[in-house]
């Protein structure tokens, strides 16, 4: 009888390493993503969750749920109406402990959008940052729970900076000035070039004069460049001839 009972015992723990093995091999990704990280005061603003990297079994995940969690000094309060599911996911919101589940007719296996929600910043907050957050994410594929880690975001409370924009407009006045200096001066350019062209014209009329001084020019003697090679080619030639007659020579004088 204690035999039995062994057995019976060690195939229930095989069975439980088992069934928490699968079950811890399950896992998912969730993240959070702010429409905008700085918001002024007395702004409406979303923060978006979905899910990704989802290996959960062969079904997919129909069910999420975690505790939505926001700086509540510097932000207004929230309410069920805050909370909108996406994708054709149903939100219930409990406002006594800020958890949300969500619950969907289809089974989840891809990268998805669940929820949105929408809060707004208090008056006389600028400078200040909140936290927000989705805290104990659980979901289930309808046979076994799977956790994920906490997300969060934290949204700073003001408007973009002034001297920001106001560089930002003074670099494309910048860049604008430049692009029409550039032009001034192709137009420049233009004119010069068509002066010159006028000015060549004009020399081209001029022609009588300095074609009187070439003719005058042609019956000078040409001794310039020509001549110089001539006599180099000469030299060559009595330079080689005399070392030929010296190398046969000394053939000769070897025989």
């Amino acid at each position: 009888m204690e035999k039995k009972f062994l057995k019976i015992a060690i195939i229930t723990m095989l069975l439980v390493l088992v069934w928490a093995t699968i079950v811890n091999a399950y896992s998912f990704t969730a993240t959070m993503t702010p429409s905008s990280t700085t918001v002024a005061e007395s702004k409406e603003f979303t923060v978006q969750v979905k899910v990704s990297n989802l290996d959960v079994g062969t079904n997919g995940i129909n069910e999420l749920s975690g505790y939505f969690k926001y700086d509540e000094s510097v932000f207004e309060e929230i309410n069920e109406s805050s909370i909108e599911g996406l994708n054709s996911w149903i939100c219930t919101y409990n406002e006594d402990n800020g958890k949300i589940t969500l619950t969907k007719t289809t089974f989840v296996k891809t990268e998805e959008a669940v929820f949105q929600v929408t809060l707004k910043t208090k008056s006389d907050v600028t400078g200040r940052e909140g936290d927000i957050s989705f805290t104990n994410i659980s979901a289930s594929n309808s046979a076994q729970n799977i956790s994920a880690g906490d997300i969060s975001t934290k949204i700073t409370i003001g408007t973009v900076d002034e001297n920001l924009a106001n560089a930002s407009n003074t670099a494309a006045n910048t860049v604008f000035n430049i692009s029409v200096g550039l032009q001034t001066n192709n137009t420049v350019n233009n004119e010069i070039e068509n002066t010159n062209v006028a000015n060549n014209t004009t020399n081209t009329n001029v022609t009588p004069y300095v074609n009187v001084v070439e003719s005058s020019n042609s019956d000078i003697p040409y001794t310039g460049v020509e001549d110089t090679l001539v006599y180099i080619i000469g030299a060559l030639l009595i330079t080689a001839a005399v070392l030929y007659i010296k190398f046969e020579k000394i053939n000769k004088d070897i025989r």
